[in-house]
């Protein structure tokens, strides 16, 4: 068992498990609602659409170029832009700014098209307290200069004297009508405009895109100019300070008497040229002692001196040596012919004599030569030793000044450098401050479109359409949770647990389709063929079949509340069991109203309560009609009641004229008053055999109809199942007539038989 609390609220709200069935079925139910919402949702936004003013949509492609643009081989300031994600949005972002959209207005002077000087809300609302509202004609003439001032502030923030911008209406609408972004996730962007009119949106897309290249220019020569003036600026610090340096390091020179030549220190450099003549001297000075100690060993030996090199090389000496051995072979020719007093013998010998006497003179005059250069390399050699001692002792004089005087050198050498590079990158900055190109360029200008791009009056009308269609279905299922009673023959074993046995529909209708009452208690005599002939008759076969025990029996024909329909369905259940050959009684129990006796014997003397309290039998108040065969029980004559009615009806004078009814006919259809106002079907259910329970179709609340039930107490157990009366869908309707012609002819073949 489900818990009670949370059933009564779900039977409340008129809810239950609102199944797929369910739901299709409460669209096909309020079917002229579902069509009607989205009907009027579609013609209303048609004539909104149509009431719109076209708009154009222009576009323009800009793309996002990385490479490197220049136009010399010299480096810009500002580097390019890279071709990351970061940078592309940035841009995005940079095309959206207000330095652009404000340029692109002055631009094509859009402070004088009315698209863009619409009136602000604020404004609006003053003249709607009937105050004088702005004159919008004015608003060019004095956002002029504002403008203008507004579009400094954002390009020269430090600007002197600037304010922070106003805000602009002229701009905010441009901005409303401009869209920047980014395609997928190339380097393109797109710049898209909405105006009124086609060319409009084409030419402001185009110049929107040109302001921003034209502001990237801008941006590297404001930037190039900043540079060079900056760099202006330290080049004239860096020389002074080049001057500076380069002036203390030749008054250190001069102050500790160091001179330089060609970049060195002219000591340093005399000292390294005395020790490479040192070198050269030693070097002369060894050369020359050998060849001297060469000679006075060959003297020694006995030679003098004619096998030295030197004596070799020297071509007076070869002469003389030639001459010496022409007069020596002469003479030893001579000697073979003359004697050795022959005076060719005498005169030979003296030539040979001369000749070797010149030849050892000179040979001595050389060796004394050796001697001679050896004692003048040495003495060099030492001259220029002392020299070197000398100038070491200075050098070591001036060691402290030479490190303080690298140290300057230094210094005036860094500033120098520092200010070569300023100097150079001065003239890189100033020569390249004209030849600026833009990091991207206009991929495809904005054509001038053919077609409005808004309003999409088709797509309107049909998003309106199929809106509305989903609002009527889900208004259908919302009134179908919110009704208050049961919609579906599923809901009745769910909410009640009865069987369902049938539904009824309305019968009751407007104008000239209407049915009088007196009709509508006989309807399956007067349209046997109906829809609700078919559902009685589907009604009596359910009831046939669930009877307990064979043979007579009473059916009890109630309902929770007054003017459910209980009354008719019974009068049309029993004119059917007479149809059909059954002997029946169809008995108007509800003596407070009886309905049925004023449609159906509105003549009668006497009745059920009358006969009752008069203590005759009720068989003499049964009226019987000739045409059907039915037998009828008025429930009182006009006279008044002498008294109570559930006195009457729970004394065993009733149950007594019951019990001799029940052997007179084959069925009792008991038309008995409702369950919760009164007592009287409740006494009269203690007769019954079988209870219908009839309940209007989404009208009677199921936590009334579960309290009925339940007053019933024991007798609950003599419940049949439900009928659900005034189904008034036409849909259901086509339903319930089907469901009545599946289960006419076996029901008539059963009542035939019986």
């Amino acid at each position: 068992m489900e818990d009670r609390d949370g059933e009564l609220d779900s039977e409340k709200s008129g809810g239950g498990a609102m199944s797929l069935e369910r739901a299709i079925s409460a669209v096909r139910k309020r079917l002229k609602l579902v069509v009607a919402i989205p009907v009027v949702l579609a013609v209303m936004a048609a004539l909104i659409a149509l009431s719109m003013p076209n708009r154009y949509d222009a576009s323009a492609l800009v793309q996002i170029d990385p490479r490197q643009k220049l136009i010399s081989n010299l480096d810009t300031v500002v580097s390019d832009l890279k071709g990351d994600a970061p940078t592309v949005e940035s841009e995005v972002e940079v095309i959206r700014s207000r330095p652009v959209i404000l340029a692109v207005i002055e631009t094509l002077n859009l402070r004088n098209d009315p698209e863009f000087t619409h009136t602000s809300k604020f404004d609006k609302f003053l003249t709607w307290l009937g105050f004088p509202a702005p004159d919008a004609t004015a608003v060019p003439d004095r956002a002029a200069p504002l403008v203008r001032d507004q579009i400094a502030e954002v390009l020269n923030p430090e600007r002197p004297g600037s304010v922070m911008p106003e805000r602009d209406e002229v701009a905010v609408a441009f901005a409303e009508r401009l869209k920047v972004v980014r395609v997928r996730t190339t380097l393109l962007i797109d710049i898209r405009f909405s105006a009124s009119d086609a060319t409009k949106a084409a030419r402001i897309a185009n110049t929107v895109a040109e302001t921003y290249l034209r502001q990237q220019i801008e941006t590297k020569r404001r930037a190039n100019a900043s540079a060079t003036e900056m760099l202006e600026a330290k080049i004239e610090e860096m020389r002074s300070r080049v001057a500076q340096a380069e002036r203390k390091v030749e008054q250190w020179k001069a102050r500790n008497n160091i001179f330089d030549s060609e970049g060195q220190i002219l000591s340093e450099k005399q000292l390294a040229r005395l020790m490479e003549q040192s070198v050269n001297a030693r070097n002369a000075t060894t050369e020359a002692k050998a060849k001297y100690e060469q000679t006075q060993k060959l003297a020694r030996m006995g030679d003098n001196g004619t096998a030295l090199a030197e004596v070799l090389k020297s071509p007076t000496i070869q002469l003389l040596k030639d001459q010496l051995a022409t007069a020596t072979r002469k003479s030893a020719e001579l000697a073979t012919r003359y004697g050795a007093k022959h005076p060719e013998m005498l005169k030979i010998r003296a030539e040979v004599a001369e000749a070797r006497a010149q030849l050892d003179g000179e040979v001595a005059r050389l060796v004394e030569n050796l001697k001679n250069e050896y004692e003048v390399a040495d003495a060099h050699e030492r001259h220029l030793a002392q020299t070197i001692a000398q100038m070491k002792e200075q050098q070591v004089d001036t060691k402290d000044a030479g490190v303080e005087l690298k140290e300057l050198e230094r210094e005036a050498a860094s500033n120098k450098q520092i200010f070569e590079a300023l100097l150079a990158r001065f003239k890189q900055t100033s020569g390249t401050q004209d030849f600026q190109l833009p990091d991207a360029h206009i991929v495809e200008k904005a054509d001038i479109p053919l077609y409005p791009a808004s309003p999409k009056r088709k797509q309107i009308v049909f998003l309106a359409l199929i809106t509305g269609l989903i609002l009527g279905m889900g208004l259908a299922v919302l009134l179908e949770l919110m009704a208050p009673g049961i919609s579906r023959p599923e809901d009745v074993k769910r909410a009640l647990a009865l069987d369902h046995l049938s539904s009824m529909p309305a019968i009751a209708g407007e104008g000239i389709d209407r049915i009088e009452p007196d009709k509508a208690v006989r309807l399956i005599v007067a349209e046997p063929a109906g829809v609700y002939a078919e559902a009685i008759r589907g009604a009596r076969r359910e009831l046939d079949t669930r009877r307990k025990l064979p043979g007579p029996r009473v059916v009890l024909v109630a309902s929770a509340l007054p003017n459910e329909g209980a009354e008719t369905i019974a009068s049309n259940l029993a004119h059917h069991y007479a149809l059909t050959g059954s002997r029946v009684l169809l008995a108007d129990v509800d003596v407070r109203r009886q309905p049925l006796t004023r449609q159906l014997a509105p003549q009668r003397i006497a009745g059920f309560a009358d006969q009752l309290i008069l203590n005759r039998p009720v068989e003499a108040a049964v009226l019987r009609d000739s045409l059907t065969g039915l037998h009828f029980l008025p429930a009182a004559g006009d006279a008044p009641l002498a008294r109570s009615i559930p006195e009457i009806l729970a004394s065993p004078v009733t149950a007594a004229a019951l019990a001799r009814l029940k052997t007179r006919f084959e069925v009792l259809v008991l038309s008995a008053p409702p369950l919760l106002p009164v007592s009287d079907a409740r006494i009269l259910a203690d007769y019954a055999d079988q209870i219908v329970f009839v309940m209007t179709w989404q009208k009677t609340p199921k936590a009334l109809a579960k309290k009925a039930i339940q007053m019933l107490g024991a007798n609950q157990s003599k419940m049949t199942g439900a009928i659900l009366s005034e189904v008034y869908d036409d849909a259901d309707r086509r339903y319930l007539a089907m469901l009545a012609r599946a289960t006419a002819a076996p029901a008539s073949s059963a009542s035939d038989a019986a």
